[in-house]
């Protein structure tokens, strides 16, 4: 469906400034999950290369991944061995990381797709707190990086110095450990809660209503953790790689002397109490989970969450054409045939809805949302800025 995208218009890399968006750079030849991440790891690269930047610049980076097997440790040698060959390409040191199961990237012959955020800034400093997990084996990875005024915090999990979890299925200490992780990374940073902007929480979504009150425990643990003005939210259900995990939570943060919060949209009926569904800071606005009212046909979901993004760029003054990047995530009903076709209309009606927006994409298949029937979410960020270029 990249194909599509490209077709209709939309770039793989986007640049303003010194930041560089890529959007998801996924395998064409459907072999094995080596072969598959030696490909879309090289189309990273390349993209990068094409707009002035290198892996080396890579701060932000989230892989997508799918993995039919069984459960337990053989979830965690298969993220050992797709990141064997990912560590083939990272740079030493390497981006702040987040690395997610999901049911397709768009769909589940493609095993695995990855998309970045990389800057050309000098200003930028590595973060690696004292308190913190590890991973099961050794990489370059960092748990956060400082590039001015911004942090980007890798997805944080509930697992000690060897990667092992801790609080197994315990969704709320597992939620505590997590966001203890990041305050660590935020402090040696410079910063706080009241200057995070975006918070990302992946959930283990089982395919039934029990993922909904999953969600609504992670989100009150998140609630009695953060202080008020909080952070646009964005969820997304998916299988995770280490045994015993239920979630993963990753973030970006401005200084708050540089934020103002956006009122949550009536319509907008993912948005949860207490957080708003997007935060501006300078020149940047980020949009947390987006969508309409569940359980209505996908393609109204479409069209009602696409209208949520235009009336939420018309409010904050952004225009179309300053959306940098969006995520657009599916959870198709049970029982539906095919996943290409709502990719296909998903983007059609964005390029249809949007005619001057050129954001990079990333397309996911996912076991579900936060609430049953919701078929559809996206999130996205846009950047004012007149030094862009597309690619």
């Amino acid at each position: 469906m990249i194909d599509l995208a490209r077709a209709l218009g939309f770039p793989q890399v986007v640049r303003v400034g010194n930041t560089v968006y890529v959007g998801a750079s996924t395998a064409t030849h459907f072999d094995d999950i080596e072969t598959q991440t030696a490909e879309s790891f090289q189309g990273l690269r390349s993209l990068l290369e094409r707009s002035g930047a290198r892996m080396s610049d890579l701060v932000g980076l989230r892989t997508y991944y799918v993995y039919a097997g069984s459960e337990g440790r053989d979830v965690t040698d298969y993220w050992e061995k797709m990141t064997a060959v990912r560590l083939r390409y990272i740079a030493d040191p390497g981006p702040a990381a987040t690395a997610l199961r999901v049911s397709g990237v768009p769909d589940a012959r493609v095993l695995i797709g990855a998309d970045g955020i990389a800057t050309l800034d000098p200003r930028r400093q590595r973060i690696m707190p004292r308190h913190a997990w590890d991973w099961s084996i050794p990489v370059p990875l960092s748990q956060g990086w400082r590039i001015g005024e911004k942090i980007v915090v890798g997805g944080q999990i509930s697992a000690d110095r060897s990667g092992k979890a801790v609080a197994a299925g315990d969704a709320p200490q597992q939620a505590r450990n997590a966001l203890e992780y990041i305050r660590h990374v935020l402090k040696d940073g410079g910063q706080s809660w009241s200057d995070v902007v975006s918070l990302r929480i992946c959930f283990k979504h089982t395919g039934d209503t029990t993922a909904a009150a999953l969600m609504d425990d992670i989100v009150k643990t998140v609630c009695e953790v953060i202080p008020e003005p909080r952070p646009t939210l964005t969820a997304l259900g998916v299988n995770l790689l280490y045994e015993g995990l239920v979630l993963e939570i990753d973030a970006v943060s401005v200084s708050a002397a540089k934020r103002s919060v956006t009122a949550l949209i009536p319509r907008a009926e993912t948005a949860r109490s207490g957080f708003p569904i997007a935060c501006a800071a300078n020149d940047e606005l980020y949009v947390g989970g987006l969508s309409s009212a569940a359980k209505s046909p996908l393609g109204e979901q479409i069209e009602m969450t696409l209208w949520c993004l235009q009336e939420l760029l018309m409010d904050t003054g952004f225009d179309p054409s300053e959306l940098v990047k969006l995520t657009l995530c599916f959870a198709p009903e049970s029982g539906a045939q095919g996943q290409d076709v709502d990719h296909e209309l998903a983007v059609r009606q964005l390029r249809k809805q949007f005619p001057t927006a050129r954001p990079v994409l990333t397309l996911l298949s996912l076991p579900g949302l936060a609430r049953v029937g919701q078929q559809f979410q996206l999130d996205g960020i846009a950047v004012r800025g007149t030094d862009r270029s597309s690619f």
